[in-house]
């Protein structure tokens, strides 16, 4: 398979980096400006870490070994287990997690998210689903591997299997949408239910992918570790640069009369002021 070795070179240069990176802002060895927040570390390093597996699951592939050599008894094991219940179900999981819905979704959110002012979210949330898609495309064309056999297919597929198009774009459109609950939401047990609800609809799309004999066990796992590695790095954008929003009034602080329209400004005593009547008598007296 074509750039197999490349990406496991560039995964190796770019983890190297980020250590680097990481340790030179952790014993501040560089000036503050340059200096890497949390936020940044670690989606940066949680990106260069799923790259790095991401690259040894298309390694396997091309060099048919290791977690690739499940390809075909997970493949089998599903096949020979199916039961009408569980058709149906993957049938309707794999269409809610489909291309077309998850772009339903999004253009929900961004729709929603514009019109409550919250437009640095609904920038991110348009960006990451669009470079899912380019990702998607890109990928499958670039690594041009065949799907299964089509005795083992419940569901029509024409373009090529690695990675997973579903898997990639639930990861990124479920995950983006997830992280953004997160900030929006109040409450610790919304934001967990979001983030829940989300990661299981994750799983089951990959699944219900292999279960329907359309990819490869190593087909979906890419899927997944593509998605998460452009769903770290939109996340970290989300976090890091997002706009802080201007302070409001203390609701602590009394109304006094300095809050009240065309009230006057109170200035402190100077020096000159507080000098009184005595600096006026000594100025009087002073030869002219």
């Amino acid at each position: 398979m074509r750039f197999a070795d490349a990406e496991q070179w560039l995964a190796a240069v770019l983890l190297l980096v980020w250590l680097v990176a990481a340790g030179l802002s952790a014993f501040r060895q560089v000036p503050r400006v340059r200096r890497l927040s949390m936020v940044t570390l670690t989606g940066t390093g949680t990106a260069a870490g799923l790259f790095a597996l991401q690259a040894g699951v298309v390694d396997a592939v091309a060099d048919p070994d290791g977690i690739s050599a499940a390809d075909t008894p997970a493949l089998q094991w599903l096949v020979d287990h199916r039961a009408p219940f569980a058709t149906a179900a993957a049938m309707a999981v794999s269409l809610v997690g489909g291309t077309a819905a998850m772009a339903v979704l999004a253009a929900v959110v961004v729709l929603v998210l514009w019109f409550r002012r919250r437009r640095w979210e609904a920038g991110v949330v348009a960006v990451a689903t669009a470079g899912a898609g380019i990702l998607v495309e890109t990928l499958k064309n670039i690594y041009d591997r065949p799907r299964p056999p089509e005795a083992t297919r419940l569901v029509v597929e024409t373009n090529h299997s690695l990675p997973s198009g579903h898997a990639l774009g639930s990861t990124v459109v479920l995950g983006i949408v997830a992280a953004v609950a997160v900030l929006v939401l109040r409450g610790t047990a919304a934001r967990t239910t979001a983030v829940v609800l989300a990661a299981v609809l994750i799983v089951a799309v990959g699944l219900s992918r292999l279960y329907l004999g359309v990819h490869w066990l190593t087909d979906v796992l890419d899927g997944w570790l593509v998605g998460g590695v452009w769903l770290a790095l939109c996340v970290t954008v989300l976090f890091h640069t997002r706009p802080v929003p201007l302070p409001g009034p203390d609701p602590e602080r009394p109304a006094g009369d300095a809050d009240l329209p065309g009230a006057a400004a109170v200035v402190e005593p100077t020096t000159e002021m507080s000098a009184g009547p005595a600096a006026a008598q000594g100025d009087s007296r002073r030869p002219e």
